[in-house]
């Protein structure tokens, strides 16, 4: 079996048990590649790669599992750079949090068993697509997260006209919108105080962003509906993200933003569900009261 490792920084700290990690795969007969710039930042940092070749473009024919070394947002970046290529990635939590890292480096030897033995499941996570009009430019993207429409001025407000399919929903007078998929449930729109959906969910939210009255609240709708943001504000910029990139729009934009045809396909092994992620990162329904 074929495995690629994709990632972009990991701390001295973890320098023994990223080494560990590699030679634990190269024991068990792996074939193993890591992503060029990513080999680079390894040498300069001194770290024992054990030769393993590098790779710039992720191969389908070459690739049967890619493994994500990092956080959360290292495995955005990881999902960026082969959402077209059907691979499916595994994300060993190197970061913070982990909700989509959700693996535990220490246990690498029951990890690289599940995988010899196949037992492990398949999820697919959709993502969204975007197109934004601006200066007669078009400028397009995914997000398997969220896409997000903000302002740059600290000081103004915008308003976002939000339409779903060819209707129009209402408008936000607020600090921006998110536009999440249930992968991002747990991410930026969590914090919104959006509700959290399960990877498997059909479902967007629309979330405003510090809105300023009290009649707004977030709303889910399929994910068969086409989405359109138009943004109005005056002296202010725009910021578009999508994910960890982001980008500063000047005129005010128009954003597209629809449910990809590609998708992204992550590996859950036996221990690691979503439910056993939300109760370990979330304390969910644990009772703190003393």
């Amino acid at each position: 079996m074929k495995i690629a490792f994709f990632g972009v920084n990991i701390s001295q700290d973890y320098k023994n048990k990223f080494e560990e990690i590699l030679k634990c795969f190269i024991d068990a007969g792996f074939e193993l590649s890591i992503y060029k710039e990513f080999k680079e930042y390894l040498e300069c940092q001194k770290f024992n790669i054990f030769d393993i070749q590098d790779f710039t473009d992720i191969d389908e024919k070459q690739t049967d599992i890619i493994i994500s070394l990092g956080g959360d947002g290292t495995f955005l970046k990881c999902a960026h750079l082969c959402y077209k290529k059907n691979i499916p990635i595994l994300g060993i939590n190197f970061g913070k949090l982990g909700f989509l890292a959700q693996t535990n480096p220490n246990d690498i030897t029951q990890v690289i068993q599940y995988i010899k033995e196949k037992k492990y499941s398949v999820k697919k996570r959709f993502l969204l697509d975007f197109s934004l009009k601006n200066d007669k430019k078009t400028t397009k993207g995914i997000g398997l997260n969220e896409i997000t429409l903000q302002k740059s001025n600290a000081v103004k407000l915008i308003k976002i006209n939000v339409f779903v399919g060819k209707e129009f929903l209402c408008s936000f007078w607020a600090d921006g919108v998110v536009v999440s998929t249930p992968t991002g449930s747990t991410g930026y729109s969590l914090s919104l105080g959006s509700p959290i959906l399960t990877p498997d969910n059909h479902s967007i939210i629309i979330t405003p962003i510090a809105p300023h009255t009290l009649n707004i609240r977030p709303i889910i709708i399929p994910d068969n509906e086409d989405i359109t943001l138009e943004a109005t504000g005056e002296f202010t910029e725009f910021l578009i993200s999508n994910d960890y990139q982001s980008q500063t729009i000047k005129n005010t934009p128009i954003i597209h933003i629809k449910k990809s045809r590609y998708s992204i396909s992550t590996l859950e092994m036996p221990n690691t569900t979503f439910f056993c992620t939300l109760r370990d990162k979330l304390n969910l329904g644990m009772d703190i009261r003393k």
